[in-house]
């Protein structure tokens, strides 16, 4: 019996040799929520980081976040230091490194302690990033390339864009 020309699957291009991998939504998550993620599996970063492990969507984190969230789990969430290792286990992407150059576009935007890490959403070309932080949230959102957003928001968003077709 012969194969089916239909693709499906990680690879979905036209009939021929040539094959196309699926291109995933690029979400970027800051620490806060990273770790309200790691602490809550039915909240709304929760569920974000189940879209990333049955790899729904490609999730970006800075080492900055990595770092940052390692010593709040470290010093206040002890009991997260094995879900947060899973995490790294699953090899989320790692954003490239900012330089001044990056930090003086984001300056334009942004001059705050949040400057870096809207600056590594921008250069790791985001099409999110996901925030807990209201007052980060309110200065870049509109503002930007990233769409900037609350978890809640950002699962609706994909909702009414990937499921309900």
């Amino acid at each position: 019996m012969p194969k089916s020309s239909k693709k499906s699957g990680k690879y979905a291009g036209r009939a021929g040799s040539r094959r196309t991998a699926k291109v995933l939504l690029r979400v970027f998550l800051d620490t806060s929520a990273l770790v309200s993620g790691l602490n809550s599996t039915t909240g709304a970063s929760g569920v974000i980081l189940l879209l990333f492990k049955f790899r729904k969507i490609s999730l970006l984190v800075s080492e900055e976040v990595i770092i940052e969230a390692n010593r709040v789990i470290q010093s206040k969430l002890p009991l997260l230091q094995a879900e947060f290792q899973n995490f790294l286990r699953g090899a989320p992407e790692i954003a490239p490194r900012i330089t001044p150059r990056d930090i003086r576009r984001a300056l334009a935007i942004l001059d705050s302690e949040d400057t870096d890490i809207l600056a590594v959403a921008l250069k790791s070309k985001a099409d999110f990033l996901i925030t807990l932080d209201k007052s980060f949230l309110a200065h870049i959102v509109n503002k930007t390339a990233v769409r900037a957003a609350y978890p809640g928001e950002f699962l609706a968003w994909y909702r009414a864009t990937y499921i309900n077709l």
